[in-house]
């Protein structure tokens, strides 16, 4: 009998089985996020003028110390600014992007969640251009079936939720969006219900499989809220 099919404690497929939900995963994550904020805002820098990698990295640093201290409710560990690379004919490597955070666990895809920060000089087409479209390219999450687009809105910000959603409208088809229910923004999200505004659902070229994404939008100001429904 082979250790797969033993199915003992260290098994390998133990760990499969353990692979929590993707809403557990994010709803988790954003509970994070507002005590991280909480804690540290006020402190140095205000956190509304802090740029994307200091607020990941941030993060992910403070999910790492509740992981080490036994406080995540979940198995797997969250890594920020992974490099993702392609093997050039010379052997050398190019990189082709860097996931804001990922969630990993042994013998199952990884959770991508991409962040982008809106306002103050960055446009809500990049949540498009330089978020979404690198899962729907495959440079994200290739082997993912499911994984997460996170805005930040500063408080300066001129463009709202509803700019995201028109321009997701406007690309469609290069987004390979495929509808649900006769939508392309799939609302109530089917991935984390209680904190996703919309999911969105994707058609990737082979050997990428298609993915669904879930869709998180977080204004910053003295005290992140989160927005679940588009600003009007």
């Amino acid at each position: 009998m082979t250790r797969l099919l033993g199915l003992h404690k260290a098994s390998d497929w133990t760990w499969v089985v353990r692979r929590p939900p993707a809403a557990q995963i994010l709803e988790y994550l954003v509970n994070k996020w507002l005590d991280y904020e909480t804690k540290y805002s006020g402190i140095g820098e205000p956190f509304a003028s802090r740029n994307e990698p200091a607020l990941t990295e941030g993060l992910a640093a403070y999910l790492d110390a509740e992981y080490q201290a036994g406080a995540q409710p979940f198995d797997g560990e969250f890594f920020a600014e992974l490099n993702h690379y392609d093997l050039l004919p010379d052997g050398k490597r190019s990189i082709i992007g860097r996931s804001d955070i990922e969630w990993r666990l042994s013998g199952a895809p990884n959770f991508i969640i991409e962040f982008k920060v809106i306002g103050g000089g960055r446009p809500a087409k990049a949540y498009i251009t330089d978020g979404m479209i690198r899962f729907v390219d495959g440079r994200y999450a290739p082997k993912a079936a499911e994984g997460a687009m996170w805005a930040f809105f500063r408080p300066n910000s001129t463009e709202t939720v509803t700019d995201i959603e028109a321009i997701i409208d406007e690309h469609v088809a290069h987004l390979r969006c495929q509808p649900e229910n006769g939508m392309h923004r799939i609302s109530p999200s089917v991935l984390a219900p209680n904190i996703a505004s919309f999911d969105s659902v994707h058609e990737r070229v082979h050997p990428a499989i298609s993915i669904r994404l879930a869709h998180i939008f977080v204004s910053i100001s003295d005290k992140s809220m989160l927005l679940p429904n588009p600003i009007k």
